[in-house]
C-alpha cells in the first residue's frame, strides 16, 4: 500500500527528529514539512536552511491538522504532547513516536486516550543515534540501513501502520515488527544497559585520586566503550526510568555475569576466563555491526 503524503508535522527538532526531516527533505522535496519546537533559534535555523517550511513554538500555533505526525521528543515528554495534540487522533491518517521504550509509550497513551481513539498511533523506534544531539547534530542519512522497529498494538490499523512504514523507508530504513514486551526487552540489554554501564564506569573512574591520568592514558578500547557516556544524560535518565523493570532484569543478568568474572579471577583460572571470552568473540563475530 502506497500513500501520497503531502503534509507532515514533526514535534521536536532534534537529533532524530531534525535527521528524519533532513532525509525526507531529500528524497521528498515536495513534502511540506512542518516543525514544533520549543527552542525558536532551532526553528529559524532549520526554517532558512529550508529543512522545514513551517515552524511553531506550539500545537495551537497551527491552523491545520497535518497527515502523519511525528512524536520525536523525549520519553518523559511523551504524555504532555499526546494531551496537547489529542484532537489529531481523530484527524491524522498516521501519528508515531521514535521513543526507546514503547510500553511506557503505550501506557502515556492510554492515559490521554481510549484504545477505540488511538487507532492511527503506530509506536515506533529508529535504532540509530549519535552521543551528540540537537539539530545540529542531524544528518540526512543518520537512518540509511538501519532498522526501524514498529510495535503496532490489535487496535492499531493496518492503514497507519502502513503509512509509517514507508515513510520510515523513504529515509532509507529497514522496517521490522515486534511485540512493545519483546522490543523493551531486548532494547534493555543491547542499548540501554551498554547506556548505563558506560556512564557508570566512567563516573567510577571520574571518582579515582589519578583520574585524570587513567583518561590521559586510556586505550582504543575504552575510548570505544565510553563513547556513549557523551549521550544527554537528561534523556538516557528518562529512558532508563521508562524501562526500569527490563533494564533491572538486564542488570541481573549482568551481574551473575560479573560475578563470575570475578570469581575465575580470584581462582586465577585462565581457562575459564578464556572459555568466557571465546564465547562472547564467537557471538559478537557473527553481529555484522
Amino acid at each position: 500500500m502506497s500513500v501520497k503524503i503531502e503534509c507532515l508535522c514533526i514535534i521536536g527538532l532534534g537529533l532524530i527528529g531534525g535527521s528524519l526531516a533532513a532525509a525526507l527533505r531529500s528524497k521528498n522535496p515536495e513534502l511540506k514539512l512542518i516543525a514544533i519546537d520549543r527552542d525558536s533559534e532551532t526553528l529559524r535555523s532549520a526554517k532558512s536552511s529550508g529543512l522545514i517550511d513551517e515552524g511553531y513554538s506550539s500545537v495551537t500555533e497551527l491552523s491545520d491538522i497535518p497527515q502523519v505526525a511525528v512524536v520525536a521528543v523525549p520519553v518523559s515528554a511523551m504524555r504532555s504532547v499526546f494531551v496537547a495534540i489529542k484532537p489529531w487522533f481523530q484527524h491524522c491518517l498516521a501519528i508515531t513516536d521514535v521513543g526507546s521504550t514503547k510500553q511506557s509509550v503505550l501506557n502515556d497513551l492510554a492515559s490521554v486516550l481510549s484504545p477505540e481513539q488511538s487507532g492511527c498511533f503506530v509506536p515506533g523506534h529508529p535504532i540509530a543515534g549519535r552521543e551528540q544531539s540537537g539539530l545540529a547534530a542531524a544528518l540526512s542519512d543518520l537512518f540509511q540501513g538501519r532498522r526501524v522497529i514498529l510495535t503496532p498494538t490489535e487496535k492499531t490499523r493496518s492503514k497507519s501502520t502502513a503509512i509509517v512504514s514507508q515513510l520510515w523507508q523513504q529515509a532509507g530504513a529497514e522496517v521490522e515488527e515486534l511485540s512493545p514486551r519483546d522490543h523493551d526487552e531486548i532494547l534493555a540489554a543491547t542499548s540501554h544497559l551498554p547506556h548505563a554501564l558506560a556512564f557508570s564506569l566512567v563516573r567510577c573512574l571520574t571518582q579515582k585520586h589519578d583520574g585524570e591520568e587513567i583518561f590521559r592514558y586510556a586505550a582504543g578500547g575504552f575510548a570505544d566503550f565510553s563513547r556513549i557516556a557523551s549521550s544527554d544524560p537528561a534523556l538516557w535518565s528518562g529512558i532508563c526510568l521508562a524501562n526500569q523493570d527490563a533494564l533491572l532484569r538486564a542488570i541481573n543478568l549482568f551481574e551473575v555475569q560479573l560475578g563470575e568474572l570475578k570469581l575465575n579471577l580470584e581462582k586465577a583460572d585462565g581457562d575459564a576466563l578464556e572459555a568466557m571470552f571465546h564465547v562472547a568473540k564467537m557471538a559478537r563475530d557473527q553481529y555484522p555491526g
